[in-house]
């Protein structure tokens, strides 16, 4: 008997989710989860004009090697961690 209350269990829930459950989901709008599977904005923001700034390495900047990819410019690492392209210092050869 209760074999049989467990395959009746199993035939109701599974329709439940695979029909229902994303039925359910396409209509949910999140911010917690932006972009994923078409929930929430995806972090949407307006148009600004303008230029980016110009990024040149400083004091502390870590130099790791020259770019493969730019001529004349470096790879540099921050105090944070991020690497970044810049022009080479003055006399810079490898």
């Amino acid at each position: 008997m209760a074999a049989r209350m467990r395959k009746a269990r199993r035939r109701t829930t599974l329709p439940f989710v695979l029909v229902v459950a994303p039925a359910l989901l396409t209509g949910c709008q999140s911010d917690l989860l932006p972009a994923v599977f078409g929930l929430g904005s995806g972090g949407v923001s307006a148009f600004a004009p303008g230029t980016l700034p110009e990024i040149v390495a400083r004091p502390g900047d870590r130099l790791i090697g020259r770019s493969g990819t730019d001529r004349g410019r470096c790879i540099f690492e921050n105090a944070a961690g991020n690497r970044f392209r810049a022009d080479c210092p003055e006399g810079f050869s490898l």
